[in-house]
């Protein structure tokens, strides 16, 4: 604030200390108090002191002693980086603290000089987050199963993660640090797809027990390291010549000099070189004093306990998954004579299935010799299993027997469990969640699972159809109608009728000296609807009662609707529990037929915890995206505002959730809520726009309502 003369005043030692006190009370005790730190914010500037005690306000609403360890150490990072520079320090270990707790947070606090050096290297510095959606992009083009990326201490595969350096600034040019990112995920991803971790069959020896053979484990590994980078180079340069061109601009260590060096290199470079080769290699040359070549910049490191319990429990997993896929594709596609010949003697159902790769190096599997049609997902399971060993034991090529589900049973065992061990689960998706008072996102804050919603087989359809009797015609005559649109398209060669419009300024342009036009006529065709939508179901314990009825209800009056439209629909139910326990429910996906499973799972929907909403429409987002109609609604059925049992409800929740929905539209999605709150009105416009929901003012109308909006946001 100004004085008389006009000068600013820093805020006095008092009113710091007061502020303090109030943000840091549980972090303060008779040994500890705000005098240090509001000593250190008196010498600062008013601007930086508002912006000290703002920030400790905000971080203090996640921990108070994470708010003190920042306003202790604030003077010397602004000292250090000033205002921008310290903003990025502050959310860094905030993140940090996000991720990994207290300690480590307050640790990325107190290393300051080290964030500093990097802040200076920022111009030039590529950062994770800013190349992961390119990285997968490039990755999702290669051939293999998929691999998520995430940010890491090291530089390895586990064989389904690539886990990269959070920040790279290794050169002074950012294009080549971003290179650098490129070429280490590419050179990952090779030791998956060509075989560094394949074993001949699931019994043979892990890499970990042939390298343990060897003395010093450690040198022993770091040398197959460096030569099963020269075999996966060449292998590279074979497949991908412009990243071998990249991988020589990065780094091209000088040629071996030592003539059994030149050897074994040139025998890794062979196209038919495998991993075999590499692990002779580094036996023939462990007990040799040569000097190696340098390593090379983009080679990772192997964590091989990381990698060896991703393929043991991946394969346990695609065994019984193969068990009932071969179940599927006996029953489906083989002719009745195989399918009688199977069942007279089922011991041997698998005897003649062979799988292995054909002269492409797709995945086959053949029935005495004849290859079989492999439904998607099936290819990708063999292709997956045929990444990890040669050949696929006889026995596993046996369909799951009478009542055997493998695949049911494994996932109800993981569900049981599925918090447990939240961020490395199998099936797990983890999402961001925008904390409003930072103005970031809290990364891979939240754990979403889909759930199978539990069926039950009553008469709840057929007695909603009765109840609603009338409704129900009404809603087929306009649906039908709206079926039936034609659109009349004017001004066309050839057509119905004359168009009026289009003769008259023909007329019109013949009198002028114009040449008249020959599109003189309308033809009438078929409005097609090229759409897909979602339904977002609330199911939180709030819905308990007349509002999960009126839920259903509307659900089997709107599916009988959408049937006669023929337009791709689907449906999940949300609710959860903190941002460790978030789920979906399915009740409905875009491939499956509306039949009595689906009308059994609507009637099992029951009422469960909280309504963590941004979350579901980040993962409902990412369904919706997949599916290629041109127009995409997001339709949520709810009867209030966020909240959760951890502090996700307020401001918080309606912030998260307003940004989750802008993400939605930024990808060209429509979203648009059905509420029954009556204080709607105070939330609802601020998230999803004034034209974007409609409040139905009493629940026995919500079954009424819902056909009706339905067709009026598609026409």
């Amino acid at each position: 604030m100004p004085d008389k003369t006009g000068k600013t005043i820093s805020l006095s030692y008092e009113k710091i200390e007061s502020a303090l006190d109030e943000y840091l009370e549980p972090a303060l005790s008779t040994r500890r108090t705000s005098e240090a730190p509001a000593r250190g914010l008196t010498t600062l500037p008013l601007k930086q002191q508002k912006f000290a005690l703002h920030w400790t306000d905000v971080i203090r609403k996640s921990n108070a002693e994470m708010a003190y360890q920042f306003v202790s150490h604030i003077p010397f990072a602004l000292k250090l980086m000033g205002l921008d520079g310290t903003h990025q320090w502050l959310l860094r270990a905030m993140d940090i603290y996000d991720k990994e707790g207290l300690y480590p947070g307050s640790a990325a606090f107190e290393s300051i000089e080290q964030f500093a050096r990097e802040y200076r290297l920022s111009h030039i510095t590529v950062t994770l987050e800013q190349v992961r959606g390119v990285l997968e992009t490039i990755l999702c083009g290669l051939t293999g199963r998929n691999l998520k990326i995430e940010a890491g201490n090291r530089v390895f595969t586990d064989t389904e993660t690539l886990y990269l350096p959070a920040t790279i600034n290794r050169f002074n040019e950012r294009e080549k640090n971003y290179q650098l990112y490129k070429v280490t995920a590419i050179h990952l991803w090779a030791q998956t797809w060509f075989g560094t971790f394949k074993r001949p069959t699931p019994d043979s020896p892990h890499l970990s027990e042939i390298i343990g053979n060897f003395a010093d484990n450690g040198r022993a590994l770091k040398l197959f390291n460096l030569l099963e980078t020269f075999r996966l180079n060449a292998c590279l340069r074979r497949e991908l010549p412009g990243l071998g061109r990249d991988m020589l601009e990065l780094h091209a260590p000088p040629p071996a000099h030592d003539a059994t060096w030149k050897t074994i290199i040139s025998a890794l470079e062979a196209p038919q070189a495998t991993v075999i080769e590499t692990l002779a290699a580094t036996t023939q040359l462990y007990h040799r004093q040569l000097a190696w070549p340098d390593a090379f910049l983009y080679q990772g490191d192997f964590n091989l306990n990381a990698a060896e319990l991703t393929i043991d429990q991946r394969i346990e997993l695609e065994k019984s998954q193969l068990q009932t896929a071969l179940t599927d594709l006996l029953t489906d596609e083989l002719t009745d004579e195989l399918m009688e010949a199977s069942e007279s003697q089922p011991e041997n159902t698998g005897a003649d299935l062979e799988a292995n790769r054909d002269e492409n190096g797709a995945a086959q599997l053949t029935l005495d010799g004849e290859p079989l049609f492999l439904p998607p997902d099936l290819d990708n399971l063999l292709s997956s299993m045929l990444q990890d060993f040669d050949n696929i034991p006889e026995h596993w090529l046996v369909a799951a027997g009478d009542g055997e589900n493998y695949q049911e049973d494994n996932n109800k065992n993981k569900v049981e469990d599925v918090w447990r061990d939240t961020y490395h689960e199998e099936g797990a998706f983890l999402y961001d969640e925008w904390d409003f008072r930072r103005q970031t996102y809290r990364k891979n804050w939240c754990v979403l699972r889909e759930m199978t919603t539990h069926p039950v087989y009553d008469d709840f359809s057929k007695n909603t159809l009765q109840r609603y009797v009338h409704l129900v015609g009404d809603i087929r005559k306009h649906f039908e109608a709206l079926r039936g649109e034609d659109k009349i398209l004017k001004a066309q060669p050839t057509g119905d009728n004359i168009d009026l419009d289009a003769l008259v300024t023909a007329h019109t342009d013949m009198q002028t000296g114009v040449e008249m036009t020959d599109r003189l006529y309308t033809h009438r065709r078929k409005q097609e609807r090229d759409l897909a939508v979602i339904f977002m179901v609330d199911v939180s314990g709030s819905t308990k009662g007349w509002i999960n009825d009126a839920e259903r209800e509307s659900l089997i009056l709107l599916c009988q609707a959408l049937e006669m439209l023929g337009d791709q629909y689907a449906i999940y139910g949300f609710s959860g529990m903190t941002r460790n326990r978030c789920e979906v429910y399915k009740i409905k996906t875009f491939e499956q037929n509306y039949d009595k499973d689906v009308r059994a799972r609507i009637s099992g929907l029951r009422p469960q915890d909280y309504t963590r909403m941004g979350v579901t429409i980040r993962h409902l987002t990412r369904i919706l995206n997949q599916v290629e109609e041109k127009t995409r609604i997001l339709i949520t059925l709810s009867d209030g505002k966020p909240d959760d049992y951890d502090g996700y409800r307020g401001d918080y929740g309606i912030e998260d959730t307003r940004q989750a929905l802008l993400e939605a539209r930024h990808t060209g999605i429509h979203p648009f809520c059905i509420t029954i709150d009556t204080e709607a009105s105070d939330y609802l416009p601020y998230m999803y726009g004034h034209a974007s929901f409609i409040v139905v003012d009493e629940v026995r109308k919500l079954p009424l309502k819902v056909a009706d909006i339905y067709r009026r946001l598609t026409t």
